[in-house]
């Protein structure tokens, strides 16, 4: 059984798991973009598992990621998986 959540529910979840470190407020709001576009698109609902969901994505800067990836630019790491640029200088991207 699922439940629909919104974006501030979204951020509360991560909040009550103690996860509110994983992602910056930018990036949790675009996290829960993606996730609900991939829900409209695929026509599957996605569950909010906290858990799981930052073991699969990450934030950090692009050069923390290039270098711990060993890749030389973000065209590589866009050829490797989903990036996100986020404002904040940080990317958004599923870990691989």
């Amino acid at each position: 059984m699922y439940t629909n959540v919104n974006e501030f529910a979204f951020m509360e979840a991560f909040k009550d798991m103690g996860r509110l470190d994983n992602f910056s407020p930018e990036g949790l709001r675009t996290l829960y973009a993606y996730l609900t576009e991939m829900e409209d698109t695929t026509g599957e609902p996605i569950e909010l598992d906290v858990i799981a969901i930052c073991c699969d994505f990450s934030e950090e800067p692009l050069d923390d990621v290039l270098k711990n990836y060993g890749l030389e630019d973000v065209e590589e790491l866009d050829n490797n998986t989903l990036a996100i640029g986020l404002e904040n200088g940080n990317v958004l991207y599923q870990v691989f």
